[in-house]
């Protein structure tokens, strides 16, 4: 995949003399974390929301402009760039943007989340013949189907057959929130569901990435419901210097009659931190579990 296919042609820009207030404001409005910074029309460089401070930056932006807190070192990419070479470009430089320059133009914008998306689904965007074959049904399949074949747009613009998701089993189900008192003395001891807390510190998380949250834990600690007390999930935006990773995912998991399990990932995103953080953890907890079965029993005397 090219980034053509992936960029944002709609670039939102700021000139560099304007007030940082302004260009938070902007973000706001337009639900971004990077503008690109011009002056006189040519591309001077780029902010982030990092660079302004986050939400408890109103003493960073005040009295400041654009120009003051942007990156003037900007790197940039071209239409004909490849994903992959976008993400390896991100990651050397550690840094979370790429404005897509032909020749002296800007013509797009492309951000770590567009990059992460578009590896995590598959680069590859299906051919004509592939449609066309996807489409092509036999009369003996037609036949012995129960249902249609139904055909929606993939995410990059392609065609793609509908998958229709498993429901979770009762094993990987979503961990839930905090559960009332009244349900937990109702529930047995082996059938208690372990809640999960969730809690963002710097950048607040929305519906979709604590569902995402508590699906994840479903699958990765869902096997180990019948040991586990209780989760906190705890994300963090790091507000260190421009660029770098800095989004931080803490899990601890407290389990009945073993030690509590802790672990920390860090990644560019949030997801990527709660993948790391997910991986760790679990490891921890099948090892705690393990030793606890393959300790012997107790001569009676």
């Amino acid at each position: 995949m090219r980034l053509r296919e992936l960029m944002r042609t709609r670039v939102v820009t700021i000139e560099s003399g304007e007030g940082a207030g302004s260009a938070w404001s902007k973000m706001r409005k337009h639900r971004i974390r990077h503008l690109v910074v011009t002056e006189s029309g040519s591309l001077a460089g780029v902010i982030s929301e990092r660079d302004l401070g986050g939400r408890s930056g109103d003493e960073i932006r005040t009295g400041r402009t654009v120009g003051a807190l942007m990156s003037s070192r900007v790197v940039s990419a071209e239409p004909t760039t490849t994903l992959r070479e976008a993400a390896n470009l991100m990651r050397g430089r550690l840094i979370g943007s790429l404005p897509v320059l032909e020749g002296d133009r800007l013509v797009g914008i492309v951000t770590a989340t567009d990059v992460l998306d578009a590896l995590g689904r598959g680069s590859s965007r299906p051919t004509r013949r592939g449609v066309s074959r996807a489409l092509r049904v036999t009369k003996s399949r037609r036949q012995a189907a129960r249902q249609p074949v139904v055909l929606r747009r993939a995410p990059d613009g392609g065609l793609g057959r509908a998958r229709r998701r498993k429901p979770d089993s009762a094993r990987r189900s979503p961990f839930a929130a905090a559960l009332p008192k009244i349900a937990k003395r109702a529930a047995a001891p082996e059938s208690r569901q372990a809640p999960a807390h969730i809690r963002s510190v710097g950048d607040e998380l929305g519906p979709h990435d604590q569902s995402y949250i508590r699906r994840k834990l479903g699958t990765r600690l869902g096997k180990f419901a019948n040991s586990i007390e209780r989760v906190s999930v705890r994300t963090q935006d790091e507000n260190g210097p421009r660029g770098g990773i800095d989004r931080v995912c803490r899990i601890k998991v407290v389990l009945r009659g073993l030690p509590s399990v802790v672990f920390e990932s860090r990644g560019a995103t949030v997801n990527a931190a709660v993948d790391g953080a997910l991986a760790g953890v679990e490891r921890s907890v099948r090892r705690a579990v393990q030793r606890r079965r393959m300790k012997p029993l107790k001569r009676a005397v």
